[in-house]
């Protein structure tokens, strides 16, 4: 059986920086095993700075390189199949087969998010327009595709595996397939309330099979309530890549002198600033009502989608005076105007008013939040968490409120100018009068919003229906 450092390895492979279209590099060796892909590669390496994407250079690809190549075990496995969900709704993810004979195990590979399936991500965290009504349609679709695969009647041990988003595709498949002997998953989010409620009966037999193996300090695996045994690594951060490079599968790889490379556990499983952000993640979308918390996590999707670097499927109307000097919109500037248009107006309210009742709930909690938006550069949670902090600083605040209210109808030109400076100058936003308009409204809406809303202590935990939690006790490999 394949150790978890040799299913990363696979994982890896997904990740081809080689070709600009991977589709056709990938897909063309169907049917070769793996050491006729690397023979390939290996005999034209990659200029050491190349920029391989996912804040990788050629320099550590060609080392990823080279340990499978030098792993017999992974050299003789077939890659059987390729798969791209281009189902309805289905994002574009991709997925690969891997079979060994020698081994007797299919391991069936689920790559990380597409352009496409952010959102689904987000929308994973409330009920869903599915015939179960709480699954999404990319899991659905991973599902039936796995099926169709027929793997149980040639192979006594399959494994599903996958890093993020494919990791929670790996652990659907391995909750709802009883052919699954093992799911490995690299810091792939959890699931829903609702999901945890309809299937907990599932859920307690079989995560016995799941394996979590998640970076600390990684902003994906604290998503929604997670179920099965967990494990932590240390990360190979480059602080200048701040979120992305927290989330990069590669991060998990630390390359020693000559062509050493190996994996650091983690102390102690994650109780740290990233755990504070899923609890109040966790606690706000368990106070909505089902309609809101679908509104919500739409809107949380849309907002990933930015801050990762996705191309948003939304418009964005960027005034002239947020443009930078190419005319190309600013990432900033865009997520000012995703808080600030349609509907989006009351959904940005609800998150700062929330904020504002954790903020006096929970205070301590609010700075590691505040910490966690400064470091990875969420914009969006960082603005709101300031503006929230700012207003809980306020003796009296309902005098402020109508002040504001005021503010808005009767102040000159001068004092919105100095306004736009202050929000600069303060926290470092540039941001235009009109939305520095819209925005107070939103403080005002949020206000009165918050004098309706209760956070009671715990509410953000993790759900866990089942009478014994798992503890990893393994190591990485």
């Amino acid at each position: 059986m394949l150790s978890a450092g040799e299913i990363l390895l696979l994982n890896q492979l997904l990740y081809c920086p080689k070709e600009e279209d991977e589709k056709r590099t990938i897909h063309a060796y169907q049917g070769n095993t793996i050491g006729v892909l690397l023979n390939r590669w290996s005999a034209e390496p990659l200029p050491d700075e190349a920029d391989c994407g996912l804040c990788m250079k050629g320099k550590e690809w060609n080392h990823i390189v080279r340990l499978i190549a030098e792993n017999p075990d992974l050299r003789r496995m077939m890659i059987q199949s390729v798969h791209w969900d281009e189902a309805a709704g289905g994002g574009g993810g991709m997925s690969v087969v891997f079979t060994g004979r020698c081994l007797r195990e299919a391991v069936v590979v689920f790559r990380g998010t597409a352009a496409g399936e952010w959102r689904d991500d987000f929308l994973g965290g409330a009920a869903t327009g599915e015939r179960d009504g709480v699954s999404t349609t990319q899991q659905r679709n991973a599902l039936e595709w796995y099926r169709s695969l027929g793997l149980s009647g040639h192979f006594s041990r399959i494994t599903v595996s996958g890093h993020s988003k494919g990791g929670n595709k790996a652990k659907y498949i391995a909750l709802m397939e009883d052919s699954v002997t093992r799911c490995v998953s690299f810091d792939g989010q959890g699931f829903s309330d609702e999901f945890i409620e309809k299937y907990r009966d599932r859920i307690c037999v079989r995560q016995q099979v799941i394996e979590n193996h998640n970076m600390e300090y990684d902003y994906v695996n604290i998503l929604l309530n997670d179920v099965g045994k967990k494990f932590y690594y240390q990360g190979f951060a480059d602080k200048r890549r701040g979120i992305l490079r927290m989330h990069c599968i590669n991060a998990f790889f630390w390359f020693g002198e000559g062509d050493s490379c190996f994996l650091v556990r983690g102390e102690k499983e994650e109780e740290g600033k990233m755990q504070v952000l899923d609890r109040f993640l966790n606690s706000c979308l368990r106070s909505l009502s089902r309609e809101k918390k679908i509104d919500m996590t739409e809107f949380l999707g849309a907002m990933a989608e930015l801050e990762l670097g996705a191309e948003s499927e939304e418009p964005f109307v960027i005034e002239d005076d947020q443009k930078d000097s190419s005319g190309k919109k600013n990432r900033q500037n865009a997520m000012v105007s995703l808080l600030l248009q349609g509907k989006n107006l009351d959904l940005t309210a609800y998150l700062l008013a929330y904020l504002m009742e954790y903020q006096r709930t929970v205070p301590e909690w609010m700075d590691s939040i505040e910490q966690v938006s400064e470091k990875f550069g969420l914009r969006g949670l960082k603005l709101l968490t300031q503006i929230a902090k700012g207003m809980s600083e306020w003796n009296d605040l309902e005098i402020w409120i109508k002040g504001i209210g005021i503010l808005m109808d009767a102040a000159p030109d001068w004092m919105w100018e100095r306004l736009q400076s202050l929000c600069e100058e303060r926290c470092g936003w540039g941001i235009s009068e009109g939305d520095l308009r819209r925005l107070a409204g939103i403080v005002n809406r949020a206000a009165e919003m918050g004098k309706n809303i209760s956070v009671r202590p715990g509410t953000g935990e993790d759900l866990n229906y089942c009478k014994s939690s798992l503890q990893g006790t393994g190591q990485g490999r």
